[in-house]
C-alpha cells in the first residue's frame, strides 16, 4: 500500500466515528447524552489485534472482541436511527448497549 492510500485510510478511520456523532444531534437531549456516554466507553475498546480475545474499556470493564464490535455497530445504528427520526428504535438499541455495559461494569 502506498503512502497516499495509507494516509487516506488513516484519515477515514479517524473521522468515521465523528461522522455518526453528528447524526445523533437529531435525537433529544437525554438520548444524545446517553449516546455520548456509551460512545466514550465503547470507543475506548480496542480489539485491534487479530485473535485478541478480551478487551478492556476505560472504566476497567472487560469484553470479548465480538462484544466490542457488536456495541460499536449498535451505536452506529443508534446514530442512524436518530438521523432518520426513529427515536423508538434508537432508544431500544441504546438500551441494549447500556445493559451490556452495566452487566460488565458490575463484574469488575
Amino acid at each position: 500500500m502506498n503512502r497516499r492510500n495509507f494516509a487516506l485510510l488513516v484519515a477515514a478511520t479517524v473521522t468515521a466515528p465523528r461522522a455518526f456523532a453528528g447524526d445523533a444531534a437529531s435525537c433529544d437531549a437525554k438520548l444524545t447524552s446517553q449516546l455520548e456516554e456509551c460512545e466514550r466507553i465503547v470507543g475506548s475498546l480496542r480489539p485491534d489485534k487479530a485473535g485478541l480475545m478480551r478487551v478492556f474499556a476505560s472504566d476497567g470493564s472487560e469484553f470479548t472482541a465480538g462484544q466490542a464490535q457488536w456495541m460499536k455497530g449498535q451505536l452506529r445504528l443508534v446514530s442512524r436511527s436518530c438521523a432518520d427520526g426513529d427515536m423508538a428504535e434508537a432508544g431500544r438499541r441504546l438500551a441494549e448497549v447500556q445493559q451490556l455495559l452495566k452487566e460488565h461494569h458490575s463484574r469488575s
